[in-house]
């Protein structure tokens, strides 16, 4: 087992919180963006999905790719690559093509940081804190969100479009060349010995980790579309930029919040079934918002689902990582978010069109539904899992 400092993991969060930043402030920014440019939600649909797309194909390699060569390649590839990817809409001003391109890139150069990211915090922990330094990394994930959203929105209004795409990519970027120049120490890698299977449909043969893995999907997808589709409602509504802003930063504000208590919560209840009560609170906010036009209501319900969102992420991302075979961390962790893209393809190409004439209101009541199936599955009886072990025997 590598060890590192608490210093060291402390600063690592913080070039995650960086990145979560720019990543939550382009989901915005480019929402807004194509809204300003008069995009039909049909074509806000192909952008949810165009960006998931690379995901979807890649992050079980990406996975590999770390278990195998290790952290700063892919890590300094993200990052950097999704800084340039952001400086598309920079250069080519008012051309609504442009952000098909700027979010392909953007997918799939984000994959490679995001899996890294979660396999190097687990590998760098051990049965004993491999949940509280997963907590650490949802906080500071959770912060960078917050201010992704609102940072955003006041950026928008004071600085324009094309400058805020300058600005979340300069905080990308210098993120990656963090990593690049070893301003920050990436511990050596131990290279991991390679299982005799290499079939990720080994995986699927684990009920834990199905399970889980379509709970991650409903989870992410429901963050993904809130985050993209919320500024959609915000303007049909009259709302500015800054109050659209403010909306989503409370519900990243509840992210925060909510993870401080973690512990109490995971004490007092199993992990799945903390994520069910989770889930079924979470379905609550998208059932109701698309309703309501009042700011101050909104924020509420942002803030309230957001406590329910707040947990879902990191206990599906601990389980994920707990359930995993040894030796095959990234890749899990990589299939994970592969079945979380391939949920966010697929639910904007059905609720796109339906949005444009219906509104934005079959996009929250789809995922409304889904919450509501997540959560019930997750209070369904467990069943003992022998996969982690029958792998783990093949282990040369």
């Amino acid at each position: 087992m590598i060890k590192i400092k608490n210093k060291q993991i402390y600063l690592v969060v913080l070039l995650a919180l960086l990145f979560q930043t720019a990543y939550q402030g382009n989901i915005v920014l480019t929402t807004l963006y194509a809204v300003h440019l008069h995009a039909h939600s049909a074509f806000l649909g192909v952008i949810v999905a165009l960006s998931a797309v690379f995901p979807m194909l890649l992050a079980i390699y990406s996975g590999k790719f770390t278990d195998r060569i290790g952290f700063k390649l892919p890590l300094v590839l993200g990052m950097i690559g999704c800084g340039s990817a952001l400086l598309l809409p920079f250069i080519v001003h008012n051309q609504l093509w442009i952000l098909l391109v700027s979010q392909s890139l953007f997918g799939l150069f984000q994959i490679f940081t995001i899996v890294t990211i979660q396999n190097l915090v687990g590998t760098l922990s051990n049965s004993k804190n491999y949940s509280k330094n997963y907590a650490i990394l949802s906080q500071g994930t959770s912060i960078g969100e917050l201010l992704g959203n609102v940072m955003t929105g006041f950026a928008i209004d004071h600085i324009g479009y094309s400058f805020t795409y300058v600005f979340l990519a300069s905080l990308a970027i210098i993120s990656g060349l963090v990593f690049l120049f070893n301003l920050v120490t990436v511990p050596k890698y131990e290279k991991k010995a390679q299982v005799q299977s290499e079939k990720f449909i080994d995986l699927l043969a684990s009920r834990n980790l199905r399970r889980t893995f379509i709970t991650s999907g409903i989870i992410l997808t429901g963050v993904f579309l809130f985050s993209f589709y919320f500024p959609v409602y915000g303007r049909s509504i009259h709302l500015s930029t800054s109050l659209i802003g403010l909306v989503l930063g409370a519900n990243t504000a509840a992210y925060f919040i909510i993870r401080l208590v973690m512990p109490r919560l995971s004490a007092k209840f199993s992990e799945m079934h903390l994520l069910g009560i989770c889930l079924l609170l979470s379905s609550i906010g998208f059932a109701l918002i698309p309703l309501i036009k009042n700011f101050y209501m909104l924020a509420g319900l942002s803030f309230v689902m957001g406590l329910g969102l707040g947990c879902c992420q990191p206990l599906s991302m601990s389980m994920a990582y707990h359930f995993s075979p040894k030796n095959r961390t990234g890749e899990v962790l990589g299939l994970r978010l592969a079945v979380n893209k391939f949920a966010q393809v697929a639910v904007p190409i059905i609720s796109g069109p339906l949005g444009g004439t219906l509104g934005t209101l079959p996009v929250f009541w789809t995922n409304a539904a889904l919450f509501i199936y997540g959560g019930l599955s997750m209070f369904a009886p467990e069943v003992p899992d022998q996969i982690k072990t029958e792998i783990s025997e093949k282990t040369p």
